[in-house]
């Protein structure tokens, strides 16, 4: 647990009071950071189960609205949150660990589906090269999707603590090691390199060795700079 809180605590502030409990103990993520990545993963695996593919077009500027305003209210959450814990203000309305979590897997939902064609679009060769979320009944059943994820987190508070440790673990190395292996092929200007997976797989061993890396030193200049 030493080790996944340090490098946790590069991308989360990790206040106890802010994060849900579990067998006692809070997790490692706050409730919003909790959102964000289990919502990207969420995204993206459902994303998959309808049968995207490998779709390699952004949403619509429609969809993309939505996004916004998605990702604008994790941003004012966040905003009012510490306006009233470090700033003393007394901010627009009193926040809760229930609006850190919908925020927060509002941008995750957000994340996901735009990391889900940028990821296609640098590593697959024979792309489909139509928009993801292209029918309305596709946003439905995302947006059904991350509302269960919500239910299951505020209404099972008996799950076992390793259980949300182990899914919180994946979430955060999904996104990191394919947000930096995607990265990766663009700045190398390798795109649609992959017609199979062993030619991803180094490129995602290579984008978490960068997230651990990434992670560790916000980390330390964390620590460095609140002691």
């Amino acid at each position: 647990m030493s080790f996944i809180n340090f490098f946790f605590s590069g991308i989360c502030h990790q206040i106890p009071a802010h994060c849900f409990y579990y067998g006692g103990h809070p997790l490692p993520l706050c409730a919003r950071c909790m959102g964000t990545f289990s919502g990207a993963l969420v995204a993206l695996l459902t994303l998959w189960a309808m049968g995207q593919g490998r779709r390699s077009r952004l949403p619509s500027w429609q969809v993309g609205g939505l996004l916004i305003a998605a990702t604008g209210f994790w941003a004012l959450d966040g905003a009012n949150s510490l306006a009233r814990s470090f700033w003393g203000w007394h901010g627009l309305y009193t926040p809760s660990n229930t609006l850190r979590l919908f925020t927060g897997i509002g941008s995750g939902l957000a994340l996901g589906v735009v990391l889900y064609p940028i990821y296609h679009f640098a590593m697959w060769g024979g792309t489909d090269g139509r928009r993801v979320l292209d029918r309305g009944w596709q946003i439905g059943v995302l947006l059904l999707a991350e509302v269960a994820l919500a239910g299951i987190i505020l209404a099972w508070r008996s799950a076992p603590f390793f259980l949300w440790l182990v899914i919180l673990v994946g979430a955060v190395v999904t996104v990191f090691s394919t947000v930096n292996a995607a990265l990766i092929v663009l700045l190398r200007k390798k795109e649609g390199f992959a017609g199979c997976w062993m030619q991803i797989v180094p490129y995602l061993v290579i984008g978490l060795v960068c997230g651990l890396v990434e992670t560790g030193l916000m980390a330390v200049l964390r620590r460095m700079s609140m002691g």
